[in-house]
């Protein structure tokens, strides 16, 4: 999944930048030019439907050579300049900076400044927004139209001081802060072909931003995205907060047939955690952005542990009717990261509701094998189970929530391992830890039991008891795997007179390396 060299380098090389790049910039007033038409969601449509019928350009808005030669230091020397920031001098409830053009960004995002009015309004590149430090020496040598690579959001919290709120920078990424002000995983408008390669990239090539008003909480914007196969508009509704939303409203074309559409894509890192019988020579006790799936339905609640596997693997699952789905770091426990630089335990929790268009389809979780913690190695995306017809106008919208996940009413997953039961009979032993209040009325003579299944194996033993040293429930599976088998799958939950008390608890284990 990289657009610059292979699928587990590419999202996290990009994302890695943009969470560096925070500290270059904080807030632009910029140039604008002569007025253009009013944006709404359906000018919007109209102008997919106008690019679709069109062949694709893939050399539109490229950045001259010599900026993307520059490397990772040298681009974190233009850093745009406080005071320019959009809207800045009139004190609003938003703020926008911007990224400049170059290094992994490689292709321009054009920008517009939407007013109270309706017209539109082009914000225009100019040398003049940035500090360029060691690298003045380039200004001469930039054009007039270079545009920008992305935006930074800031917003006014209630003692008038701005924080930082999200970025859209890189292909259709972007990225929002966690309850503690930390990045993490990130998001994408749209993924094409992500498990049926090759994957295809399309780009955000517009952005509309709209000016709010004194009083609004609310930061209007479109965006419009572009690739070979695919055009799409959105309108989104970004709403800052303890927890951030961020509402879509959805029009997208096909421009060719696809073999997979993500309609709903984000990736998330995960080298290692408790559930890793192999671990690298690090300091750390665990090190990744997000530790699980959740998966919330109408009648069960599922939590699929993430692992660096063996080889890359795509799980699909269902996606019909979901309440909502996830990709949560839900263990906060410092003490199990140990890292005061990276702050793994304070990333975000990042969860979609489904809206209009998204009741039939599947969930397709992607985990690529990865020796390092510099790459975004989990993807996840909710594809459709009827792909639109070329040239038809598919309308969809949902919810993405940045921050942490509310407490469900089920007792939870805190912890899974396993490793080789200590009988010698080449069976495994996978150890699975519930917490949460729903067991808070349970004692130790509390008739709870466990609920399982098992694809390529057979259970040797299994229970569920009271962990006295931290009021959990551990609940314990020793599996035989079958003859020959390299992989099993197994699920279990715990329940109390025939009612499940906990979500249930799904893995995918394969033999180590």
């Amino acid at each position: 999944m990289n657009e610059v060299c292979g699928p587990c380098e590419r999202l996290r090389l990009a994302m890695r930048l943009q969470r560096f790049a925070l500290c270059l910039v904080l807030t632009l007033t910029v140039p604008v030019v002569a007025a253009q038409p009013a944006m709404t969601l359906e000018t919007l449509t109209e102008l997919v439907q106008q690019k679709a019928a069109q062949p694709y350009d893939a050399n539109a808005r490229a950045v001259p050579t010599f900026l993307n030669e520059l490397g990772y230091d040298q681009y974190r020397d233009f850093q745009y300049k406080p005071e320019q920031a959009l809207w800045h001098d009139k004190q609003l409830p938003f703020e926008l900076t911007f990224f400049h053009s170059g290094y992994l960004y490689k292709k321009s995002v054009d920008m517009h400044a939407l007013t109270a009015d309706g017209s539109s309004e082009p914000i225009l590149f100019t040398p003049a927004l940035f500090d360029y430090g060691p690298q003045e020496p380039l200004i001469p040598q930039l054009p007039p139209d270079l545009g920008f690579s992305g935006f930074h959001l800031w917003w006014r919290d209630a003692t008038g001081e701005l924080q930082p709120v999200g970025l859209f920078q890189g292909a259709s990424y972007y990225r929002m802060v966690s309850s503690f002000h930390e990045y993490g995983l990130s998001a994408r408008a749209l993924a094409v072909n992500t498990n049926d390669g090759p994957e295809e990239f399309p780009d955000f090539t517009t952005f509309w931003l709209q000016e709010p008003a004194a009083t609004d909480t609310d930061f209007v914007f479109y965006g419009l995205a572009e690739g070979p196969s695919v055009v799409a508009g959105y309108r989104f509704v970004l709403t800052p907060g303890a927890q951030i939303r961020l509402t879509a409203e959805a029009r997208l074309v096909l421009r060719q047939p696809v073999k997979e559409l993500g309609l709903t894509p984000y990736s998330t890192m995960f080298w290692y955690g408790e559930n890793s019988a192999q671990r690298p020579a690090d300091f750390r006790p665990e090190v990744h952005d997000s530790d699980g799936l959740l998966i919330v339905t109408d009648n069960e609640q599922v939590w699929r542990p993430l692992v660096n596997p063996p080889h890359t693997r795509t799980d699909i699952l269902p996606g019909n009717d979901l309440q909502a789905f996830a990709l949560l770091q839900r263990d906060r426990d410092y003490e199990h990261y140990q890292d005061i630089e990276a702050d793994y335990h304070l990333r975000p929790d990042t969860w979609i509701v489904p809206g209009k268009s998204m009741q039939s389809g599947s969930l397709h979780l992607l985990e690529i094998e990865s020796p390092h913690e510099y790459a975004d190695n989990v993807a996840l995306l909710w594809s459709p189970a009827t792909m639109p017809q070329v040239g038809e106008v598919l309308a969809y919208d949902y919810e993405i929530h940045f921050g942490e996940l509310p407490p469900a009413s089920l007792a939870e997953v805190v912890a899974t391992r396993y490793g080789e039961s200590l009988r010698g009979d080449g069976s495994i032993e996978f150890v699975v830890d519930f917490g949460g209040a729903a067991l808070d009325l349970l004692n130790d003579d509390s008739n709870v039991t466990v609920d399982s299944s098992l694809e390529g194996g057979t259970f040797v033993w299994q229970n569920a008891r009271k962990n006295p040293h931290n009021d959990t429930w551990r609940m314990t599976l020793r599996v035989l795997p079958n003859k020959d088998v390299q992989e099993m799958r197994l699920s279990a939950t715990l329940k109390q007179r025939g009612k499940a008390i906990g979500e249930t608890w799904q893995y995918w284990w394969m033999a180590d390396r």
